[in-house]
C-alpha cells in the first residue's frame, strides 16, 4: 500500500506534458507487446512433439492449405466474432439502462468494451474487461453503487447464456465424448441446467431463491455456507434493481447468449480454415461451449493453452490434433483482431475526456466530479504558482 501511495504521489508530481508522454509511450508499448505475445504464444500441436509458436505452426502448416479457403473462412470468423462484441456492449448498455444510467452505446459504449477487451489481453479471465467498462461507467456516471450492482448482475446472466448454450447444442454434440457420452450428458446437464435455473429464479424470483436458498443452506457444510450465501446475497440485490423490467432482462439473456453463441461459431469457421474438409457443427460448437468455460476458470493470460488443450482433447475424433489446435488458435487470433484495435480508442483517451452525454435519471451529469478531482490534482502539484504553472 505504501509503495501504490508513493507511486500516485510521484505520478501526479509530474508535469503534466510529462505524463502524457509517459503515457501514450505505454500504451504504445502494451500493443506491441500485444501483437508480440498473440504471434509468440506456444502450443503443442500433438503430443510427441515440442511446443512451437502459433506463428511458426502457421507457417509451416498452413502453406498446404488453399491461400483463399484459409482467407476467406479467416475474415468470416473475425466477422462474427464482432458480432458477438456487440451483442455483449449491448446488455452492458442494456443494464446500465435498467440503473437509469445511459451513454451513447456507439461511441462510447463500443468503444469502451473494445478498449477493455484491448486490456483482457494481458489479464486473466474476464478482468481486464470487466474492470475497465465498471472502472468508465462509475468513473463518468458517479453512480458506483448502482454501477456495481449492473456488473454482477451481468456476470451471472453472462454465465447463464453460456450454460443456456450448452444445453441447447448439447443433443448436437455430445456424441464427441463417444460411449461415455450418456454420463457426460447427465453431468453437463445437472450442471448446466442448476445454473440457469437458479439465475433464472434468482433475477424474475428473487423471493423464491431466497427461500430455496435458506432451505439450502441449512443442508451446506458449515465451511461452504459463507460463499454461498455472499453469492446469493449478490444475486438477488443485484436482481433486485430491475424489477418489473422483465422485457429488458429477457432481452439481455439473449444478447448474452448469443455472445457465446457466435464465439462458438467462430471456431466452425477456423476449422475450415485450417483444412479440415467436413466440419461437424454440432460437435464443434458444443465442444467449443465446454471450451470456452475452460478458458473462463483456467488461470492463464487470455486462456492461452488452455484453449488449444480443450479443444484438441474434446475434437480429437472430428479431426488431426494439428488442425484442432491450429483452429482454436486461429479463433483467438480473430477474436483479438476484431477487438486489438481498440487499442487506438484507447490512446485517444486523454485525462480530459468526456463521453458525448452521460444521464443519470434522465439528467445529463454534469462531471463537476471530475473537474474538482483534476483541479485538485493540478493545485497539488503547484500548476498555478509554480514553474510548471508558467510552463502551461
Amino acid at each position: 500500500m505504501k509503495l501504490l501511495k508513493a507511486i500516485k504521489a510521484w505520478w501526479k508530481g509530474l508535469n503534466p506534458k510529462v505524463r502524457w508522454t509517459i503515457s501514450t509511450v505505454l500504451k504504445v508499448g502494451v500493443t506491441v507487446l500485444a501483437f508480440y505475445a498473440l504471434l509468440t504464444h506456444k502450443i503443442r500441436v500433438d503430443k510427441e512433439s515440442d511446443p512451437v509458436t502459433i506463428i511458426s505452426a502457421i507457417t509451416t502448416y498452413l502453406p498446404t492449405v488453399d491461400a483463399r479457403t484459409f482467407w476467406t473462412f479467416c475474415i468470416i470468423a473475425g466477422a462474427v466474432k464482432f458480432v458477438g462484441v456487440l451483442c455483449s456492449a449491448f446488455s452492458w448498455h442494456l443494464l446500465l439502462v435498467g440503473q437509469r444510467i445511459k451513454f451513447p452505446f456507439w461511441r462510447h459504449i463500443v468503444t469502451t468494451f473494445l478498449i477493455g477487451r484491448f486490456i483482457g489481453t494481458f489479464l486473466p479471465s474476464t478482468l481486464g474487461l470487466d474492470g475497465y467498462t465498471l472502472y468508465d461507467a462509475g468513473r463518468y456516471s458517479n453512480q458506483w453503487e448502482r454501477v456495481t450492482m449492473a456488473k454482477a448482475l451481468e456476470k451471472f446472466i453472462g454465465i447463464t447464456g453460456l450454460f443456456l448454450g450448452m444445453l441447447i447444442l448439447m443433443p448436437f454434440g455430445i456424441h464427441i465424448f463417444e460411449g461415455n457420452a450418456m454420463m457426460a450428458g447427465l453431468i453437463i446437464g445437472s450442471v448446466a441446467g442448476s445454473v440457469v435455473l437458479a439465475v433464472f429464479l434468482g433475477v424474475f424470483f428473487p423471493t423464491l431463491l431466497q427461500k430455496l436458498m435458506s432451505l439450502a443452506l441449512k443442508l451446506t457444510p458449515g465451511f461452504i455456507r459463507n460463499k454461498i450465501e455472499t453469492q446469493a446475497e449478490r444475486l438477488i440485490e443485484a436482481a433486485g434493481a430491475y424489477k418489473g423490467r422483465t422485457g429488458l432482462l429477457i432481452t439481455t439473456f439473449v444478447a448474452k447468449f448469443m455472445v457465446h453463441f457466435t464465439t462458438a461459431i467462430v471456431y466452425v469457421f477456423t476449422a475450415y480454415a485450417v483444412g479440415v474438409a467436413t466440419v461437424d457443427f454440432g460437435a464443434v460448437t458444443f465442444a467449443s461451449t465446454i471450451q470456452i468455460l475452460g478458458t473462463v476458470l483456467s488461470p492463464t493470460i487470455a486462456g492461452e493453452g488452455a484453449r488449444e488443450a480443450i479443444q484438441a482433447f474434446l475434437l480429437s475424433g472430428q479431426m488431426t490434433t494439428v488442425q484442432a489446435v491450429l483452429s482454436a488458435a486461429l479463433g483467438f487470433i480473430a477474436a483479438e483482431a476484431a477487438t486489438l484495435w481498440g487499442g487506438a480508442f484507447w490512446w485517444g483517451r486523454r485525462g480530459n475526456f468526456r463521453p458525448v452525454y452521460c444521464t443519470v435519471d434522465d439528467q445529463q451529469v454534469d462531471y463537476e466530479h471530475l473537474n474538482a478531482k483534476a483541479e485538485q490534482s493540478e493545485s497539488s502539484v503547484g500548476l498555478q504558482d509554480g514553474p510548471l504553472g508558467a510552463s502551461q
